[in-house]
């Protein structure tokens, strides 16, 4: 009868040590509450232009491995950056900017800079002339 009793005394102690102890190895995440008055916060909306053409010299001839950098006039920022494939065509998406300096250089030796709205160069059917 004492053996009895103490299986219902010992198993419930020995069942809230148990509880215990798998609860202090369990951590612990805090997630921070945002005050109500606090608005979100707006996302920035960035508006991408693409630009594709071909380089070509001055007698119309394509201008292949030519290095090209579009930069925002009005912030000195470079948009985006390509290089001409073997027939002198390019592609590159960039940000959107009012009036966009064109930078080209062939092999870092020849330089050529020119400025053009961003009208001008989204047409169909551009050709940047290269002539350093």
């Amino acid at each position: 009868m004492k053996r009895l009793m103490w299986a219902f005394v010992a198993l419930p102690l020995l069942w809230a040590q148990e509880e215990g102890r798998s609860h202090t190895n369990v951590p612990v995440r805090r997630t921070p509450i945002r005050p109500a008055t606090q608005a979100p916060e707006q996302e920035e909306v960035v508006i991408m232009e693409t630009i594709s053409g071909k380089v070509v010299s001055a007698k119309g001839e394509a201008q292949k491995s030519v290095r090209i950098w579009f930069v925002d006039r009005a912030s000195g920022r470079v948009l985006g950056e390509t290089r001409t494939d073997d027939k002198g065509n390019f592609a590159m998406a960039i940000q959107h900017a009012d009036t966009i300096i064109v930078r080209m250089s062939r092999e870092g030796k020849e330089f050529s800079e020119s400025m053009y709205s961003l009208s001008e160069l989204t047409r169909s059917d551009l050709e940047l002339i290269f002539e350093p």
